[in-house]
């Protein structure tokens, strides 16, 4: 049995949905806990200006999550974060 890891997660959501956050949040949470895994720290850092146009939008939502889950249940997470229209980019590293 694999022992749980910790990861970093960073997500660019839309601008149009700032006002939604709590909802996008709570998916966002919703998908780490169905495949195994706990939030330990959470931290909005806000509206950000791009470095290149992302599906043609010049700004995004900076929303960065620390946490722990399986190695299996991250790929997982990956796929359905690309699936989720309000998140313009996601990156998770081991922490």
């Amino acid at each position: 049995m694999e022992k749980t890891r910790s990861y970093s997660g960073l997500f660019i959501i839309t601008p149009e949905k700032q006002e939604a956050m709590d909802e996008i949040k709570n998916a966002i949470g919703s998908v780490i806990s169905d495949n195994s895994g706990t939030i330990t720290k959470e931290n909005m850092m806000g509206k950000r200006v791009l470095a290149y146009p992302i599906k043609k939008k010049t700004e995004g939502v900076y929303y960065e999550v620390s946490f722990t889950a399986m190695p299996e249940g991250v790929s997982k997470m990956m796929r359905l974060f690309r699936i989720n229209t309000d998140i313009l980019r996601t990156l998770i590293d081991k922490a």
